[in-house]
């Protein structure tokens, strides 16, 4: 079983203050034997040297991101930095960091951390957190691909850093001892661990009817829908594909297996007019074109939420929703986080939420079975029991 306490600041500009305020929300006799720290903040928390002093003083280690906005129970903001604490008697916590990483290195870096990790913990993780690098050459669905084939299928959850100008420079992953860009710290549970995935992308009734077949496809790259190049498929539903707008309209794909669709969004239209997609097109999946909406973004938050409350277990929920989100609901941009707060206040639940480049959560096919599955413009959630 899980425990969770959360800590809250805006203080970014005195370290000792910001300190003195998050350790005062915390109280660390209340610790059970295991613990262990997730962190989410600003850019301007790393820059100010918040986050070295804080996990330098916290008695375990912790991983975390930088994000675009953070909430818990305390507060909402995007400038603030929100502390989440996992603690328990019969659930063992191991940390573990990647090397910087890079298209030519990546497998063998996150496959060494995973099985130094998996050494300390005598024994393979139950399931795994992790906060994944935002990298110009190395794609999210290619970074889970090699996580799911490394940790053989455990269930891992978790997304991709960011911040407020969402550069390459600024999206930092980290763990107590690493502030270096590019790395993939993870947190491994053993034990006692029985979660609940909840992820939610586009309301249905903002999901078009028409699906196809993909025919054609290399990795992420989308070639042809029901034996016709794309851009024709597209152009055929009366949507014109460009470079300048190819992101603004998402995929839902409807893997082998799975009933419901997974988000994706399209990066760029290439010269031989394939789209660049952000997660891998399986030939044979079915297809739909989504409409993103600031009412439909509500609607999923709310029903996203709702399950959390209905699923059961009181030891709290971790939410990496999309930036897209976020920036959508402008200029009410701190909506969602508002609306999550005050349905899991009245739910009695602590929570903690921060915004992702593109979230990591586990799908069952229709067997049953948990999928590790790569997804965009999502509500994802990890419910701890």
């Amino acid at each position: 079983m899980i425990q969770m306490m959360t800590a809250y600041t805006e203080e970014v500009d005195e370290v000792d203050d910001a300190l003195a305020e998050i350790f005062g929300q915390i109280d660390t006799g209340k610790l059970k034997k295991n613990s262990v720290g997730l962190i989410t903040c600003h850019f301007d928390f790393v820059e100010a040297g918040v986050i070295k002093a804080l996990c330098e003083k916290l008695p375990f280690e912790v991983i975390g991101m930088t994000t675009m906005a953070s909430a818990n129970p305390l507060g909402c903001s995007m400038y603030a930095l929100s502390l989440t604490v996992l603690t328990s008697d019969d659930v063992l916590f191991q940390t573990a960091v990647t090397k910087p990483l890079t298209r030519e290195n990546f497998q063998q870096e996150i496959r060494a951390a995973y099985t130094d990790a998996c050494g300390k913990l005598s024994g393979d993780p139950a399931m795994i957190i992790g906060i994944l690098p935002y990298l110009r050459d190395l794609g999210g669905a290619d970074l889970v691909r090699a996580i799911d084939g490394i940790c053989k299928g455990t269930p891992f959850w978790g997304g991709i850093a960011t911040n407020v100008d969402v550069s390459y420079e600024s999206c930092l992953p980290f763990r107590s001892d690493s502030l270096e860009p590019g790395v993939l710290p993870m947190i491994l549970m053993r034990g006692n661990v029985n979660p609940e995935f909840v992820v939610i992308s586009i309301p249905k009734k903002n999901i078009r009817e028409n699906r196809g077949i993909i025919t054609d496809s290399d990795g992420c790259n989308l070639k042809a829908v029901n034996g016709i190049p794309v851009l024709e498929y597209t152009e055929s539903l009366g949507i014109s594909m460009t470079k300048n707008a190819a992101g603004t309209m998402p995929l839902m794909v409807y893997y082998e297996g799975t009933a419901e669709p997974v988000a994706l969004g399209v990066f760029t239209v290439n010269d031989d007019g394939s789209l660049s997609c952000a997660g891998d097109m399986h030939k044979g999946a079915a297809i739909a074109l989504g409409e993103i909406s600031p009412d439909g973004i509500l609607s999923t938050t709310g029903e996203a939420v709702k399950r959390v409350l209905e699923s059961g277990k009181k030891g709290g929920a971790l939410m990496l929703p999309c930036i897209t989100r976020y920036m959508m609901l402008a200029p009410k941009q701190e909506g969602e986080m508002s609306f999550v707060s005050g349905m899991m206040q009245e739910g009695n639940m602590p929570f903690m939420l921060g915004y992702s480049c593109g979230e990591i959560c586990p799908v069952r096919d229709e067997s049953g079975k948990l999928r590790n599955r790569y997804h965009n413009y999502t509500f994802s959630v990890c419910v701890l029991d």
